[in-house]
Formats: C-alpha cells, structure tokens, sequence
C-alpha cells in the first residue's frame, strides 16, 4: 500500500492551462513556488513515514494528521515558513478552481479532504501558530474571526499531540545517523527537472534534518524519479518517499496560472 499525497484523479487535469483567477500571497518565480510545494508535499510524506515507521497511533483520518504536521514542521523548522505554506495554499486552491472548472466530481469518501479543504487547513493551522503573520491572508480567504480563534487551538492541540508521539523517536545528536539517503534517479524525459531539484539541494536538506532528529529504525530513502504519474507517495514495504517528476512538472504548469 502506497500512502499518497495527491489524489489520482486530479492527474493531468492542469496540463496547458492558461492564467486563471487564484490569488498569490507573493511574487516570487513559478519555480519557488513550486519550491515552496515540495517542501510540504516531503514533510506531508515523512509524517506519514513517522507513523510507519515508529507505529504511532492515528485517531481520525491520517491524511488529514500528516496535512497538520507538515503545516508544523515548516512553521517550526524553516526561517521563513511564511512563503513556503502561502505558495502551498494558493497551489491548493488553484487545484480546486482548476478540478470544478475541468468538471470533476469530488469523491467524498476519500481518504483525502477536498482540496479547497487542505488549503483552509494549512491557513488555518498557520494563522494558529502565528497569528501576526497570516492573519491578512486568512481574512482575504474569508475565514471569519470566529473561526480564527479556534484555529489557535487547533494548531496547539495539534503540536502539543504530535510532540508527544514523536518524544521517544527523537535523537540527542546534532549530527546525521546515516540513515536516510537522497536518490535523484536519471529520466529522459525530466533530466532538467532532476538538475534543478539537484541544484537545490532541497531533499539533501531536508534528509540531514529528519536523520539527525529521528532515531529511524530502517533506512529511509527520499527519492525523485519519473514514475508514469503525478504524485508523491510514501511506500511502507521500500521504506521510501518518491516525489514524482511528473509532479514536479505539473506544480510549474499550475504555478504559471496563479496570479502575480
């Protein structure tokens, strides 16, 4: 079983789009933006990792758990997590306004929430974290004040849980462990893609934090590689997450649609 952080149906929806009418938190180029997406579709994956890999237990849908701890985790580990988890929202929204316009029929049952859904979530959870710093943007999505106020509790509860599962998997050590590793696998037809996620260092970055963080029990792999698909999935046999290139592509196509 793969656990995936897109819905399948959503694939190929947005290819040859033209600029539509989502908001954009800020300037910056379609390939930060698509950046800025990565770095929370890795952390969306390595929760759900976590809860593998050290059976933690999940009440509620898991999707939905890991969406919060990768909202956190950019909140609690990065300078600047403002451009990061707006980039990711408006992407979120865009996906949604792109899937009604193409006529999709949202599956209610998945294990997914709609992606209108994720993206209120992460402001949500932002918003709760940090007030100061995304209020403007929350309001500008509607959400009324008295939703804000329980967003700060959402965002309490859900740091304070996760906290609490992940206390015996922490390490005491500020160097790697060794135990997770990056492959960038070669592909014909998104080599430019691997030298520009290469050329980031993006994944290496992210793999030094979880393996001096978390006293993993296997080997963890993080891998980019063309997989027939778009998606980004964690596979609990291989003990890998795969972002797919073809993802990567389709973040740069929406990306150009989004609003400067």
């Amino acid at each position: 079983m793969r656990l995936s952080w897109l819905k399948l149906t959503l694939a190929g929806l947005v290819l040859g789009l033209t600029a539509g009418s989502a908001a954009r938190a800020n300037p910056d180029t379609q390939y930060d933006v698509a950046l800025s997406n990565i770095i929370l579709i890795m952390h969306h994956e390595i929760g759900h990792a976590l809860v593998d890999q050290f059976g933690l237990p999940v009440i509620g849908q898991e999707e939905d758990a890991v969406d919060a701890f990768a909202t956190l985790m950019v909140l609690e580990t990065y300078d600047e997590p403002a451009p990061i988890l707006l980039d990711s929202a408006a992407m979120w929204f865009a996906f949604d306004r792109i899937f009604t316009t193409e006529g999709g029929e949202h599956a209610f049952y998945d294990e997914h929430d709609l992606d209108i859904q994720r993206a209120y979530r992460i402001l949500c959870i932002a918003h709760g974290y940090d007030p100061d710093t995304f209020v403007e943007e929350a309001r500008k999505r509607a959400i009324p004040d008295e939703r804000l106020e329980t967003c700060e509790y959402d965002a309490a509860l859900a740091l304070e849980s996760w906290d609490l599962l992940l206390a015996d998997a922490l390490r005491d050590s500020d160097t790697p462990a060794g135990k997770v590793t990056v492959e960038l696998k070669p592909s014909e037809d998104y080599d430019d893609l691997r030298e520009e996620l290469e050329d980031t260092g993006v994944l290496g970055d992210i793999a030094t934090w979880i393996d001096t963080e978390y006293a993993w029990p296997n080997p963890l792999i993080l891998e980019a590689a063309e997989c027939g698909e778009v998606n980004a999935y964690y596979d609990p046999e291989a003990v890998k997450i795969t972002l797919c290139y073809e993802m990567m592509d389709e973040l740069l196509v929406v990306a150009e649609t989004l609003e400067r």
